[in-house]
């Protein structure tokens, strides 16, 4: 492979444990799993070099996912499935490589080409409030939280809360949502800007349907897709 052929690009998961693992943990996590399978790569300048590792986007604390991104420069290029199979050996469990690639080293970083990212958000359902429900009537249940749900994205303007130490406002998080549909589980699969400048996360959509529908509710995040230019 040519010298403009050592910027990997790998997408990983992050499940049970591992959601709770900060962005920060995650870097560290992946330092630590390429220096133990003995992948070398491209170290920063200054007093305290350190491997360079390029995030897409970081992922919130609690968020499961199956489309995360990061890059690294490695100064020795591996075949693909060797790589795949030395650093899953060492990573903790929850944290799995799923592919990789070879991009144009001079490529701009995946960090600032981030422009968006799907989701899927399953609403889960207390035992409390469906233990008396036959199969029927659960079905009936999980088509109104729909049908609530697609009204409320269907606004010309979504008016959030958002609290900040400062203040509080209302924010308007309508222009920030792409598309969404719906999963054959009645999930809602949702794809919103993400990135430096615009970001909007899922809690600040589920804050907002739970107003909308005057109701408290527990909700399970995926993040399956980081998209980027």
């Amino acid at each position: 492979m040519g010298e403009k052929m050592e910027k990997l690009r790998v997408m990983y998961s992050k499940s049970k444990e591992a959601i709770y693992l900060s962005h920060l943990d995650m870097i560290k996590v992946f330092e630590t799993a390429l220096a133990r399978a003995g992948v070398l790569v491209e170290y920063s300048n200054g007093f305290n070099p350190r491997p360079e590792l390029v995030f897409a986007h970081p992922l919130s604390v609690g968020i499961e996912s199956t489309g995360e991104i990061f890059e690294v420069n490695l100064t020795e290029a591996l075949e693909i499935p060797y790589f795949i199979r030395e650093v899953n050996k060492v990573l903790p469990s929850g944290v799995t490589v799923l592919s990789a690639e070879y991009v144009d080293k001079d490529s701009k970083n995946i960090m600032s080409r981030v422009y968006a990212a799907t989701y899927v958000i399953d609403l889960v359902y207390s035992e409390e409030k469906i233990k008396s429900l036959n199969k029927r009537e659960l079905e009936d249940l999980k088509d109104y939280y729909q049908r609530k749900m697609e009204e409320y994205l269907s606004q010309d303007n979504i008016l959030v809360l958002k609290k900040t130490k400062e203040r509080s406002e209302r924010i308007d998080i309508r222009p920030f949502i792409i598309v969404f549909d719906f999963t054959l589980d009645r999930g809602l699969e949702i794809t919103v800007s993400t990135g430096s400048r615009d970001n909007l996360k899922p809690d600040m959509i589920m804050a907002g349907y739970e107003e909308f529908i005057d109701e408290k509710i527990d909700y399970h995040v995926k993040r399956t897709k980081i998209l980027f230019n």
